[in-house]
C-alpha cells in the first residue's frame, strides 16, 4: 500500500506499507477518495515506543525492518512497536511532529 502522509512540511511524503502491516495499522476509509485517488484512514495499534535523537548522539546508521540502511540524525525520532522489536525505524523530525501524537512523553 502506498500511504501518504498529510504534512505539507514534508512533501506529503509516500511510504510503502504491505497490506498486513496497513491492515494493522489504519482503520477505514473514512471519507471517499480525493481528486489524486488517495482515500483518508484513521490510525489504529498500539502506541509506538518513540526517543528523539539527541544532539550529543549525532547522526547514526541503523538497518531498517526492509534491510536497508537507515540514516538517523538530531532531532529525528526512533520509533518501535513494543509487541515486535524489529519494527523499527526513523522518523525525520519535521515528520514525527506534524503527523504523530504524543500521547506519552519519552522518558
Amino acid at each position: 500500500m502506498v500511504v501518504r502522509n498529510r504534512c505539507p512540511e514534508t512533501g506529503n511524503e509516500e511510504i510503502l506499507v504491505t497490506a498486513a502491516k496497513f491492515q494493522e495499522r489504519y482503520e477505514g476509509p473514512t471519507g471517499p477518495a480525493d481528486a489524486n485517488g488517495y482515500r483518508a484512514y484513521r490510525p489504529r495499534g498500539v502506541e509506538m515506543q518513540y526517543f528523539i535523537v539527541r544532539d550529543v548522539d549525532g547522526s547514526f546508521t541503523f538497518e531498517a525492518p526492509w534491510g536497508e540502511p537507515m540514516i538517523a540524525r538530531p532531532g529525528d525520532a526512533i520509533v518501535r512497536n513494543p509487541n515486535d522489536p524489529k519494527d523499527t525505524y526513523r522518523i525525520a523530525a519535521a515528520a514525527f511532529a506534524c503527523t504523530y501524537e504524543i500521547v506519552r512523553p519519552a522518558q
